[in-house]
């Protein structure tokens, strides 16, 4: 996380497609006492104009994996398998 952000940039998301899970990378808006309160509902895409930017976007998304999966039907709350 950059200096200053308490809460993660990007969060992992999942839904059920049929038999399958489909996973996403979303950015997420909290509110004061950390719990997810919207996110922005297109998955992340990456362009950047800086390479040195580029990097720090995906240190941030790599930093998703060390929180709970959020259920995109089940909205804030975690995804169960």
């Amino acid at each position: 996380m950059e200096d200053g952000d308490i809460y993660p940039k990007y969060r992992l998301y999942a839904q059920k497609v049929g038999d399958n899970t489909v996973y996403s990378i979303h950015e997420t808006v909290y509110d004061f006492d950390a719990t997810p309160m919207d996110y922005v509902k297109v998955p992340v895409s990456m362009i950047q104009f800086d390479l040195d930017d580029m990097i720090g976007e995906i240190e941030q998304m790599l930093n998703a994996f060390d929180y709970d999966l959020i259920s995109i039907e089940d909205f804030p709350e975690q995804f169960q398998e």
